[in-house]
């Protein structure tokens, strides 16, 4: 054992061949030209080699090893650095340079197994390694790794230059049967902050954390447990950022079989981002999350599996613009099994306007979404929760909102927003249901709902409905229940209102639609109700005039009606309640009133 405390101004070369110092350790100091440095080594053991070089004024650099090999090197050149090196390990490595002036470094590994094999730097050494590389003034920097017997590879690298950069590093592997490999990388240039900490335990293996940044504020977390099975964790965080941003990135793994999460995050000038990914159920695997964000925006994606082989989860986050927020939550929801498991959800959320928000959420399986907010201040609002289902949202315009429920089995809506101040509500169950809503470039303050109900036994129900808004201040309302129902609505004119509702009777594979209604309404101020329950009923309203209302009534099968309205303050209903009626109606006057009742 050997153990050396020197301090003072010019010692140069510590000899090492003295007879109190018989053992193979070898130690080289060289402190030159500065004043008040001070050097401490403590080696036990068989081949351990420290270097310390020190050039400034009050540098303190102490290494401290334990083993049969570690090889730790310290260069300091400024003043009032301080460098700590402990190693207890079979062939640790560690290496710290400081260039600036009042830089901190600690390195702390810990390595108790006789296991380890993959060798990585120097040749011939086995892990771990940790380096820190600081050059500019005040940066502070920690390592502390530590394995057990079964374990090996874990790496650190920290270089930071600039000013107050600080980061910290945390590595585990609590084995035994820890089979690999904990790696982290930071670089850091003027003012960043980074904290990696990475878990693992027997099975638990292939964490990797790369963090680049600029005057940032970087968090990752990852954590694996022990696992059994064909998939093992492999948790992967990457995070480059730049310009005061600030990302947050937390895995979690739990179980037999589960893991493979993978976080990716781009962002620059005051983004923010945070990704919580975990997954508790067994053998549920492959969780991705990509942000790409320039401006001053904010995304959150929440990524969680708890039941059993649930899989390939993906949300994809690109902002730019300023005040931009969202938030992507994807989770599974019943227990799954190997030839059904919850699967499959992708969102997409695009944001290049300023102070959009989007927030999706995400359940079951098989989900489809893509949210693009180009305009200013919208408002997006979509939950999923149902297989097979596809969501678009597009807002061009400002100030315009979408909200969005989809449930049941192979639905689709489709979303777009080009005026200000537009509302769409979607409220769609069932099965094999479609929605298309556009409310098109002057459809300011228009507002659109649309509701398609479910059936018993998951049957097909195959409602359409369309509605196209392009002026301002009209009112649309369909809702469907039954089955085959199609609904079209045009409105484009302004301060129209028209409501639709249809239930039919005619079940899913007869080929034909049980009702139609189309209404068109390209006055103004007019009013529209449309009613069907039954099948194969078809109504059409048409008003070009003015302050007109149209009332249709359809119970029965085989029911036609067709209004047609061009003049002003005119009114006509129109009741159908058995098989095979036709009435049409024409209004070109003012005022007028036409009452039609046809059935029992």
């Amino acid at each position: 054992m050997k153990k050396t405390i020197i301090a003072g101004a010019s010692l140069l070369a510590l000899a090492v061949a003295a007879p109190a110092f018989a053992q193979s350790n070898t130690s080289d100091i060289d402190q030159s030209g500065g004043n008040n440095n001070t050097a401490e080594v403590t080696q036990d053991g068989s081949g351990n080699d420290s270097d310390v070089d020190q050039i400034g004024n009050t540098n303190t650099a102490t290494v401290t090893q334990d083993g049969t090999d570690g090889t730790a090197g310290i260069l300091q050149t400024g003043n009032t650095n301080g460098a700590t090196i402990e190693q207890t390990s079979i062939e640790g490595f560690a290496d710290v340079i400081q260039n600036g002036n009042s830089n901190l470094a600690n390195i702390t590994q810990a390595d108790a197994s006789g296991d380890d094999t993959i060798g990585i730097t120097p040749t011939g050494t086995d892990d771990p390694e940790a380096r820190i590389n600081q050059q500019g003034n005040s940066n502070d920097s920690s390592i502390d790794q530590t394995n057990v017997p079964g374990s090996f590879n874990l790496t650190a690298d920290n270089i930071q230059n600039g000013d107050s950069n600080i980061s910290t590093i945390t590595q585990g592997a609590n084995g035994p049967g820890f089979t690999g490999s904990l790696r982290a990388v930071v670089t850091q240039t003027n003012g960043a902050d980074s904290l990696v900490t990475q878990t693992a335990s027997g099975g638990a293996q292939n964490f990797q954390a790369n963090v680049t940044q600029n005057d940032s504020i970087s968090s990752v977390i990852q954590t694996g447990t022990a696992s059994t099975g064909t998939n093992n964790p492999a948790l992967r965080a990457v995070v480059d950022q730049t310009g005061g941003s600030d990302s947050k990135v937390n895995q979690t793994v739990g179980g037999v079989g589960g893991g493979d999460l993978f976080a990716s995050v781009l962002q620059a000038n005051g983004a923010k981002s945070t990704v919580n990914q975990t997954a508790n159920g067994a053998a549920s695997v492959t969780q991705d999350a990509f942000v790409d964000q320039d401006g001053a925006n904010t995304s959150t994606i929440t990524q969680t599996f708890t039941q059993a082989a649930s899989k390939n989860f993906t949300a994809t986050v690109f902002q730019r613009g300023d005040d931009n927020t969202s938030t992507v939550t994807q989770s599974d929801f019943v227990p799954g099994s190997v030839g059904s498991p919850d699967e499959m959800l992708t969102a997409t959320v695009t944001q290049t306007g300023d102070g959009n928000t989007s927030d999706l959420i995400q359940l079951n399986k098989m989900a489809t979404a893509t949210i693009t907010q180009s305009g200013n201040d919208n408002l997006s609002e979509a939950t999923q929760n149902g297989a097979t289902l596809t969501l678009t949202v597009e807002q061009t315009g400002e100030g315009n909102e979408s909200d969005v429920l989809q449930g049941g089995i192979t639905n689709l809506s489709d979303v777009f927003q080009a005026g200000i101040g537009a509302k769409s509500t979607i409220t769609q169950a069932g099965r094999s249901n479609a929605i298309y809503i556009d409310q098109l470039v002057g459809s300011d303050g228009s507002s659109s709902t649309v509701t398609q109900t479910t059936m018993p036994s998951a049957a097909h129900t195959r409602n359409t409905a369309r509605v196209t808004q392009s002026a301002a201040d009209n009112i649309s309302g369909v809702t469907q229940g039954g089955f085959n129902g199609l609904a079209t609505v045009n409105q484009s004119g302004p301060g129209n209102d028209s409501t639709i509702a249809q239930i039919g009777t005619v079940a899913y594979g007869t080929g034909v639609v049980s009702n139609t209604a189309t209404v068109t309404q390209s006055g103004e101020d007019n009013g529209s109700d449309v009613s069907q329950n039954g099948a194969l009923n078809l109504a059409t309203v048409e008003q070009s005039g003015s302050d007109n209302l149209a009332k249709v009534t359809q119970t029965g099968t085989g029911n036609e009606s067709d209004i047609l309205q061009t003049g002003m303050l005119n009114s006509a209903t129109v009741t159908q309640s058995s098989n095979n009626n036709v009435s049409g109606i024409i209004q070109s006057g003012t005022g007028g009133s036409v009452t039609v009742t046809q059935g029992f």
